[in-house]
C-alpha cells in the first residue's frame, strides 16, 4: 500500500511539474513531454517496478508511428511513458473523458476519445489521431480496444492499422509480458518486481489494402502470441530501461 501510494504520488508530481514547465517555457508539447517522461520514471521507480525490454532501438528508428500493444494492467500506461518518454499521444475509451483526473489530463495530452460501442463511427472518430500523426507526433493505442480480463490476448480491432494506413506511417509492436502480474485489471495496489517487453521492429503498411485488412491484423496478433508462447530467452538478452 506504501508503494502504491508513493508511485501514484509520483504520477502526480510528474503532472504538475510537466505543467509548470510547459507554461515556463511557454510550449504545450514540451509540457506533455515532460510530464510524459517523469511519470514513467517516478511512478514505476516509486512503485519498485523495472522494465527490461528486448528491441529497445526498435521504440525510435521510425518515428512519427502507431505504437501498439496488449493491455492488461493498470501498469501500462506509466510502462509506456517510460518506454515512449516524448512526442507522443494516444486513443483511449470515451468513457475516460470524464474521470475528473484521468480525463482532464488525457484531454490536456490530447487523446483521442472513441466510443467502443459505435463502429459505424469508429474511423471518424480517429481522424484527430491521424492528424496527430501527419504532424508528426506518435499514437499509442491497445488494438484489443480495453483490459484483458485474463492473461489471454483479445482479439484486435482494426483501428489502428486504418490510422497509419491513412496518415502513411508504420506500426511497431510491444508486447507487454507479465504486468498482470504487478496489478491486475482491477487491483488496488503495485506489487514491486522486473516487467518484461519486447519491442518488435516497425512493421511497413504502406502497400497494405483494406480487402486484406483482416488477414493483416490476424497475422500481427499472431506476432503476439507467438512471442508470448516463445519469449527470448537469456541467449537474447534485453537491456533494462534505466530508473
Amino acid at each position: 500500500m506504501a508503494r502504491t501510494a508513493a508511485a501514484y504520488g509520483g504520477m502526480f508530481t510528474a503532472m504538475a511539474t510537466g505543467l509548470a514547465f510547459g507554461l515556463l517555457n511557454r510550449s504545450h508539447r514540451s509540457g506533455l513531454d515532460t510530464t510524459t517522461a517523469l511519470l514513467g520514471e517516478l511512478g514505476l521507480g516509486l512503485a519498485g517496478v523495472r522494465v527490461r525490454v528486448h528491441g529497445e532501438q526498435n521504440l525510435w528508428e521510425k518515428r512519427p508511428a502507431v505504437f501498439i500493444f496488449n493491455h492488461q494492467s493498470q501498469l501500462d500506461m506509466a510502462i509506456l511513458c517510460k518506454l515512449l518518454r516524448e512526442g507522443f499521444t494516444a486513443v483511449a475509451k470515451k468513457e475516460l473523458a470524464n474521470d475528473p483526473v484521468v480525463g482532464l489530463a488525457f484531454r490536456l495530452a490530447g487523446v483521442t476519445f472513441i466510443d467502443r460501442g459505435d463502429h459505424g463511427h469508429a474511423r471518424q472518430a480517429l481522424e484527430p489521431a491521424v492528424q496527430r500523426l501527419r504532424d508528426g507526433i506518435s499514437v499509442l493505442i491497445a488494438p484489443e480496444g480495453t483490459r484483458s480480463v485474463t492473461p489471454a490476448l483479445g482479439e484486435f480491432k482494426k483501428g489502428a492499422f486504418h490510422m497509419a494506413m491513412q496518415a502513411g506511417v508504420p506500426v511497431v509492436p510491444i508486447v507487454i509480458r507479465n504486468a498482470g502480474e504487478l496489478m491486475w485489471r482491477d487491483a488496488a495496489t503495485i506489487r514491486s518486481g522486473l516487467i518484461d517487453v519486447v519491442v518488435h521492429p516497425a512493421i511497413d503498411v504502406s502497400t497494405w489494402t483494406t480487402g486484406e485488412l483482416t488477414e493483416r491484423v490476424a497475422g500481427v496478433r499472431q506476432l503476439y502470441a507467438d512471442t508470448l508462447a516463445s519469449w527470448p530467452g537469456p541467449e537474447r538478452p534485453g537491456s533494462e530501461v534505466p530508473a
